[in-house]
């Protein structure tokens, strides 16, 4: 019985693989996807970009994925009129060193504060969107959450390395996100001492990326 338990789960991780990766397919055909510098405005009034993964919000699955890919999950909760969602789709995820070090070391799943689809939490508690921000405590938005290793957190949110609390200006976000990746944050877990020792090779990484 367990032995067919584990090949049925399999067999509907592949599918739910197949799918994802014939809908980015639909989306690039379809002309739907901007490229990867710049978001799209969506249907729920919110930007997105064509390199965020397409998920099927079965946190667990996508926490392995990002993993086994050498990721980070990055799940990052939006909503409508949000001018900080906005800034992070427009100003600091379009910074041409911010875009290629997400696009190469995160998969982004993104959320919406007030949505409806339904979220399957790492206890295998399932919630529509808004109830699953209301069970993590999200109160505001952009509020993105990094899961960098396994976890036996029942909650997402208890199994994030780091929170990013907001829109940060572009070389701090830069800079969080090399903390979280190359694991800088275990042996020092002050952000902002890791972001001082590091501002000039940052600010550096940046201004090289824009002249490429």
């Amino acid at each position: 019985m367990i032995f067919f338990i584990k090949l049925f789960k399999l067999l509907v991780r592949t599918v739910k693989q197949v799918i994802s990766g014939l809908m980015a397919c639909f989306l690039l055909i379809s002309g739907a996807a901007a490229g990867d510098l710049k978001p799209t405005m969506g249907d729920d009034g919110i930007y997105h970009y064509d390199w965020y993964h397409q998920s099927f919000f079965e946190l667990k699955d996508d926490i392995d994925e990002a993993l086994a890919d050498g990721k980070v999950l990055m799940v990052k909760f939006d909503q409508k009129g949000c001018i900080y969602c906005e800034k992070v789709a427009l100003e600091i995820l379009s910074e041409p060193a911010v875009n290629r070090y997400v696009r190469d070391n995160f998969l982004v799943v993104q959320m919406d504060i007030f949505g409806s689809r339904d979220v399957t939490d790492l206890d295998g508690t399932i919630l529509p969107e808004n109830d699953m921000a209301a069970r993590w405590g999200v109160v505001f938005t952009p509020s993105i959450y990094f899961i960098a290793e396994p976890s036996d957190a029942a909650k997402l949110v208890d199994a994030a390395a780091a929170v990013m609390p907001g829109a940060f200006m572009k070389g701090t976000f830069f800079g969080m996100l090399q903390w979280v990746k190359t694991g800088a944050y275990k042996s020092e877990p002050r952000f902002q001492k890791y972001f001082n020792d590091n501002f000039q090779r940052l600010r550096a990484e940046m201004k090289a990326a824009r002249a490429s």
